[in-house]
């Protein structure tokens, strides 16, 4: 975690504990934080890490950008989860945010983002990537728990892998359930977790689960990942593999993470990305 200690950082919070666990481990490297939390309850877990925190909703641009004015901040680091369903109420929309969004050419996750980067860029702030202050969260190729996935699970992970890469450079989801060879469910607007509850269900059990990053991943914005939460879906759905991209998809909480694993007979997995020319690609336009 570089960074010039006597510069704040503005912490963009949204929901999750990754916010959390960058703003202890900023504080204990005593890098000043100022806080806008989407949430109050996002901010009453923020508060003893940072400065300063206002709790702003993510769709009134002009109060965030006015707080991180006022507060001298210039770099931002955008960290944890936003209710997409926001994006369909613009009735609660500042100018400023009314303005992003009438913008947009669809309503796509990237598209949004990089949008909203575009215009914090262009009023003078530096956007930070989220993968330089925590690549510890980041974990490289190998089994991480005790349980080794079987045979076919691996099959159903080089099936599942390109599958999934795919999905995600379509803006469609990150998360793929694979079992037996077929694709059980596809993450989409509905997350990772209601994602791999819905495939433990159809598969009863038994599935592997793939989560990947997008080829052209933008860490400044998004970086995907799971932790105990995730863990204990794939628990209560009996799955027996939990297979991540290598160094490019974060464990939150690690440690509890492989414990909880571990205890349940769960095989996790980092896996190296295949080759780029075995991703699926889309059919050509007639």
């Amino acid at each position: 975690m570089n960074h010039d200690s006597a510069q704040p950082i503005g912490l963009i919070a949204g929901a999750g504990a990754i916010p959390v666990y960058f703003a202890r481990k900023a504080k204990e490297r005593g890098i000043p934080l100022i806080s806008v939390s989407f949430t109050e309850a996002i901010g009453d877990t923020l508060k003893p890490y940072v400065e300063k925190n206002f709790c702003i909703s993510p769709v009134k641009a002009g109060q965030i950008f006015k707080a991180l004015e006022d507060t001298h901040v210039r770099d931002v680091l955008i960290l944890g989860k936003v209710d997409k369903a926001m994006v369909f109420q613009p009735q609660m929309f500042d100018m400023v945010s009314l303005k992003i969004m009438m913008s947009l050419a669809t309503n796509q996750d990237k598209t949004i983002l990089v949008r909203i980067i575009e215009e914090v860029e262009k009023r003078g702030y530096t956007v930070l990537n989220q993968m330089d202050f925590m690549q510890e969260l980041y974990p490289s190729a190998g089994v991480l728990t005790r349980t080794r996935p079987s045979k076919k699970a691996l099959a159903d992970i080089d099936t599942g892998f390109p599958i999934a890469r795919y999905m995600a450079d379509q803006e469609i989801g990150q998360t793929l359930v694979v079992k037996d060879g077929t694709v059980i469910a596809v993450e989409a607007v509905e997350g990772t977790d209601n994602a791999i509850a819905r495939g433990c269900e159809l598969s009863q059990g038994g599935c592997t689960v793939i989560k990947v990053s997008r080829t052209d991943q933008d860490y400044r914005f998004d970086s995907p990942g799971i932790g105990p939460k995730t863990i204990e879906q794939l628990i209560a759905g009996k799955a027996a593999v939990l297979a991540l991209e290598a160094g490019r998809v974060m464990i939150i909480e690690q440690e509890t993470v492989i414990d909880m694993a571990d205890a349940a007979g769960l095989a996790i997995i980092c896996v190296d990305p295949p080759d780029q020319a075995d991703t699926p690609q889309p059919p050509e336009s007639a």
